[in-house]
């Protein structure tokens, strides 16, 4: 599947976690873009927030980087 399509797909369902665990995911995010020097692009920071509302598992975060920067990958 395309990187795009699964986005779309990820983005149209619902959020299956808390407020709570949102807010510990994203500092969470930001805790690892400040140890790891990193400013991340507006791209980055939305393709994150599909993990962050719980729209993707992290399973399924890290399948979708590898198709959409490394598609050539089994």
């Amino acid at each position: 599947m395309h990187p795009d399509q699964w986005r779309k797909q990820a983005m149209q369902r619902a959020s299956q976690i808390s407020p709570d665990e949102m807010l510990r995911r994203r500092a969470q995010a930001e805790r690892f873009y400040r140890e790891q020097g990193i400013t991340p692009d507006a791209d980055t920071l939305a393709d994150h927030e599909l993990f962050i509302q719980g729209k993707m598992t992290l399973e399924e975060y890290q399948r979708y980087l590898t198709i959409k920067h490394a598609p050539d990958s089994p």
